[in-house]
């Protein structure tokens, strides 16, 4: 059955819609890649890259973003930021400080259970 993303690829080149990636649609892609698609300028390598691929109708690139985005993209209401800000902002601490926060706090608690536990036994 045919209508897959090969045979789009294979229509919009011109070649026999086979459903199958052969030598005759790779043998058109260097052609199809050097000529100006709407200002869009690829390099002729005769490889299916990303920018090929969207032009020829293989994959929409929106389809890769969060839905919530694609919503918003289409007119829809704006996304939170809140978690996307907070997690950037711990990425740019290093590693290490966290460790170093984590074993500081614990180190805290100890001390703090321990001086607990001798007012418990003076009293």
């Amino acid at each position: 059955m045919l209508g897959g993303p090969v045979d789009a690829v294979q229509k919009n080149l011109g070649v026999p819609v086979t459903g199958a990636w052969n030598e005759v649609t790779m043998g058109a892609l260097t052609p199809y890649q050097g000529a100006s698609h709407g200002g869009l300028k690829m390099w002729p390598t005769g490889e299916p890259d990303p920018a090929t691929l969207i032009n020829l109708g293989y994959y929409d690139p929106f389809d890769q973003l969060p839905a919530d985005q694609r919503e918003y993209l289409a007119g829809g209401e704006k996304p939170g930021t809140f978690w996307r800000d907070l997690a950037t902002a711990s990425n740019q601490i290093p590693q290490l400080v966290w460790i170093a926060l984590g074993v500081a706090l614990m180190g805290l608690g100890y001390y703090s259970y321990r001086l607990r536990a001798k007012r418990v036994r003076a009293a």
